[in-house]
This record gives structure tokens, sequence and C-alpha cells, in this order.
């Protein structure tokens, strides 16, 4: 319980730095810090993504530590989207995709060097948690790639159709719910499909990697899906700023 207080609290305060930010101060600071928010969730997924846990969401499952991230940089990809456009959140996934090719590199760099005497026993867990292998790390660069481009065109191209709309009605909640649970949804199952083959594909047999992709598929949206009422308060409270579809 005790994870899902402090899950739900970190999505309200990033949604309310966020709206802060981007209503005060739009051309700014608004789109940078929604930047740095969706690169600082990303590079905190890769490193927590190999501690697997138990959660409890309806039922108990044991999934990698970075699921309990998806919806906030679901959320932060859609709230540069909404303001800023997809071509700026096309930029976005850019500067994430560099800084985790810098962060696996400075990895693989330090696993060259010898640990320190004391550590030496302590060397293997460490590798364990920080050196995948270069199959995985590629299958994960190409997956988040043509996932989150995916994800930012769809949702610039529902929220460019909706848009005048939601304008004309004043019925914002209808075509926020719209996108961001669309594009939740098919970045995820995206991910998933693209990834798992492309890692594990000759490695794990066939019978075991669809269920894999099946499952992994539907828990990572529904987890996702979950963001959607912040992502809608974030909607209300900008309706007033300026737009670039």
């Amino acid at each position: 319980m005790q994870v899902w207080i402090v899950w739900a609290l970190g999505l309200t305060i990033a949604t309310a730095v966020g709206t802060a930010l981007v209503r005060r101060s739009r051309d700014r600071y608004g789109l940078p810090a929604l930047v740095s928010m969706y690169i600082a969730y990303l590079m905190t997924a890769n490193v927590i993504a190999s501690r697997v846990s138990e959660f409890h969401i309806v039922i108990a499952m044991f999934l990698p530590g970075g699921v309990i991230t998806y919806p906030f940089v679901a959320q932060a990809i859609d709230m540069i989207n909404e303001i800023y456009g997809r071509r700026s959140a096309y930029v976005a996934i850019l500067l994430a995709l560099t800084a985790n090719v810098i962060l696996t590199l400075f990895v693989l760099m330090l696993a060259t060097v010898p640990p320190a005497p004391w550590l030496t026993d302590l060397d293997e867990a460490w590798r364990f948690f920080f050196f995948q292998t270069p199959r995985i790390i590629i299958a994960s660069y190409i997956a988040f790639l043509v996932a989150e481009l995916l994800d930012a065109t769809v949702f610039g191209e529902i929220k460019r159709r909706l848009y005048r709309y939601e304008v004309t009605t004043r019925n914002v909640v209808a075509g926020a719910l719209a996108r961001s649970m669309t594009t939740d949804v098919v970045n995820m199952v995206v991910d998933t499909v693209v990834f798992y083959p492309l890692a594990f594909y000759g490695v794990v047999p066939t019978e075991v990697l669809i269920p894999m992709m099946l499952y992994g598929s539907l828990t990572k949206a529904l987890i996702t899906a979950l963001d959607t009422p912040w992502f809608i308060a974030f909607r209300l409270l900008t309706r007033d700023v300026k737009r670039d579809l």
C-alpha cells in the first residue's frame, strides 16, 4: 500500500509542478522542465528495471521495478505533446534516447575497470543489476524508439482532429481521455511486441515467449492507463494555455 501512496503522490507532484511551470512560463521554463522530467523518469526506469518485485495490482504480480515508472514516462511525453506539439515530443524522445545511450556507455566502461579490493565480492551482484547483454540493450533501444515515436504521432493526430471540437464545446475531458488512453495502450503494447522477439527469440521457446508478450502488454497497458486522471487534471488546468498542433 505504501508503494502506491508514494506512486500517486509522485504523479500528483509531477502534475502540479508541470502545470505551474507551463501556466506561468510556457515559452521559457515549461518545455525544458517537462523534458527534464521525461528523461529523469526514463533514466530511473533503467536503473531500477533489473529488480523484480512483488506488486499487488488486484492480484500479486512479479514485475520489473521499472513498471512503476511507466505512468510517469507516459504522462510526461503526453504533457509535452499536449502543449508543445508532436515535433517537440519527437525531440524529447531523441534526447531521452541519447541520455540512455550515454548511461549505458558509462556502465559498460566502468565494467572494464577492476573493482576496489574490498568490493570484489559484490562485483558480481553489481554486474547482475547494471550490466545487460548487448542484444537486450539494442532491443530495448529499438523498442523504445518505435513505441515512443508512434505514441507521439498518434497522440498528435488525435489532438489535431479533436482540438476544434474541444474548443467549440469546451468539453476537454473526452478529448484528453481519448488521446491519453489510446496512446498509452499503443505505446506499451508496441514496446512489448517489439522488445521481446528482438531480445529473446531463439533463446526463449516460442510457447513461452508468446505468453510473455501477451502478459507483458496487458500488464504494462493497465498500469500505464492509471495515469489518465492526472493527465485529465493537467488538461483542465492548462485549458487556457496556447497549444502547438
